[in-house]
């Protein structure tokens, strides 16, 4: 089984998984880092943020899966953890989750503008710049976009 395989497994059983803890699923990694393989399974909470023992509870019941249908050919390290403070904001449901949240947002320009999402229409999203000023940015136009991290 091929790396892109293994992936797909693991996704579909961490996302049964997760369900069961009303978390959602944010990605599914398999990779090797310095000689070591590292399954890296990101968990996400749509109502509030994601706790240690959110974390705990899914790589039990995920490892306990995993031993179980004995999938991974390779001695692996699994870590599940949370998109973090910075994370990535991937679609529309993302931007309007997150409104009145401060934002970085790069387009296929490579313009980079960063404020805080006042709105989200349809597949717009409005920005409020420092400046107090409002800028529109269609959905599809976004290469990539992320959470500010605020001090």
């Amino acid at each position: 089984m091929n790396n892109k395989e293994i992936v797909k497994k693991v996704y579909d059983i961490a996302k049964n998984v997760v369900k069961k803890f009303d978390l959602d699923l944010f990605d599914v990694k398999y990779y090797n880092q310095s000689g070591k393989w590292i399954l890296e399974i990101v968990i996400d909470n749509p109502n509030d943020y994601v706790s240690t023992i959110d974390c705990e509870k899914v790589s039990r019941e995920i490892e306990f899966e995993l031993d179980a249908l004995d999938i991974i050919p390779k001695r692996y390290y699994l870590t599940v953890s949370s998109p973090g403070l910075d994370r990535p904001l991937r679609n529309i449901d993302d931007f309007k989750r997150f409104k009145n949240h401060k934002v970085k947002i790069v387009t296929f320009e490579n313009k980079t503008i960063i404020g805080y999402i006042s709105d989200v229409l349809e597949e717009k999203i409005i920005i409020t710049l420092e400046t107090g000023n409002n800028q529109n940015v269609e959905f599809k136009n976004i290469k990539k976009a992320n959470l500010e991290i605020e001090f």
